[in-house]
């Protein structure tokens, strides 16, 4: 698998992350399966995927103590894993979300996680979403903190805008910004051409439009309500249509290469300019084997522009990203 530094950093990642979201069960279709995740992750790490990205909140914990139990299994060496963690999303009782940033509050949490992941530092940490009820300095010197101890390699942002991006670097060395970023949703890469400009690493999230770019998802595929894409505008049906309707295409131009059209959706992510690597949620070992398609090619300049002569057929807007449904009210409102 392709391999990279990480913006500035001495951290070689895989270009291809293994995103473990899903595998939590929170907000997804399905219920967690222990078993099934563990065989992913071990699949993830014998396909040359070395860079797992978790938070506490994929599944209140589940995810970060699946990957622990995978790693311990697999007996492979901490230094060849580089494992993204992100703090600054907690819950109630009620196991109701909100943002979380208090100080003493990550203090506590990176604990937990170090505990749940089965290791004594992480490769990076990710403030998950901006907490507006705490202040910029009192989250950078959280994470200086942490830094300075040894207990993160490195300092990311998951879904802050250029200007709070901006601020926050006030106060602490900032390495990476993580971003929903995929074919059909492009609102965000201005928050990319930031972080270039300013050399700041690059990873998208998102890669797959929530499974709409698998080619495993039609017009009557249906999601419970504890699913977070029945809320979704991509999947609703006056405009599921004319996306599906580009992915009918977009697999026709990805076979003729002898490629999936997931394939070909994160190998046109890393092709641009500012992503150092994507992330690939998956939640059983046949969905991360399909992977190992994305190493060993590239996109030139002409299939680059005919991807787009595509899209402007059939997809309205690419401006789509509404980043408001995803996001965790504010202490404040929980």
């Amino acid at each position: 698998m392709e391999r990279i530094l990480l913006g500035e950093t001495d951290i070689e990642v895989s270009r291809v992350g293994l995103g473990t979201w899903a595998m939590g069960g929170v907000l997804w279709q399905n219920e967690p399966d222990e078993q099934a995740a563990v065989k992913t992750i071990r699949q993830a790490l014998d396909i040359g995927i070395t860079t797992i990205d978790t938070a506490p909140d994929y599944g209140l914990g589940n995810s970060e103590t699946f990957i622990g139990k995978a790693l311990n299994q697999a007996g492979t060496p901490r230094e060849q894993v580089q494992l993204f963690g992100k703090p600054g999303v907690n819950w109630n009782e009620d196991k109701e979300l909100f943002r979380d940033m208090r100080p003493d509050k990550v203090e506590t949490e990176i604990d937990n996680t170090l505990r749940r992941l089965n290791t004594d530092y992480l490769d990076l940490y990710q403030i998950h979403w901006p907490d507006h009820e705490t202040g910029m300095e009192d989250m950078g010197n959280v994470m200086n903190k942490l830094y300075e101890k040894g207990k993160i390699r490195a300092i990311g942002v998951s879904n802050f805008t250029p200007d709070e991006m901006e601020e926050l670097r006030q106060y602490v060395p900032l390495h990476v910004t993580q971003n929903q970023y995929n074919m059909f949703q492009r609102e965000l890469k201005p928050w990319f051409e930031y972080a270039e400009r300013n050399h700041i690493a690059g990873i998208t999230w998102g890669t797959f439009a929530h499974s709409l770019l698998t080619g495993k998802v039609d017009a009557q595929s249906t999601f419970t309500d504890e699913d977070i894409r029945a809320s979704l505008p991509l999947y609703q049906s006056n405009s599921r249509n004319y996306y599906l309707a580009a992915v009918r295409e977009l697999q026709e131009f990805a076979h003729e290469r002898n490629k999936t059209i997931a394939q070909l959706a994160a190998r046109w992510t890393l092709e641009n300019s500012g992503i150092s690597m994507c992330l690939w949620g998956a939640r059983t070992p046949e969905q991360i084997k399909e992977a190992e398609g994305v190493d060993g090619w590239i996109l030139d300049q002409e299939e680059m522009e005919h991807i787009e002569d595509i899209l402007a057929k059939h997809v309205p807007s690419l401006q789509n990203n509404q980043l408001n449904i995803y996001a965790p009210p504010e202490r404040s409102d929980v």
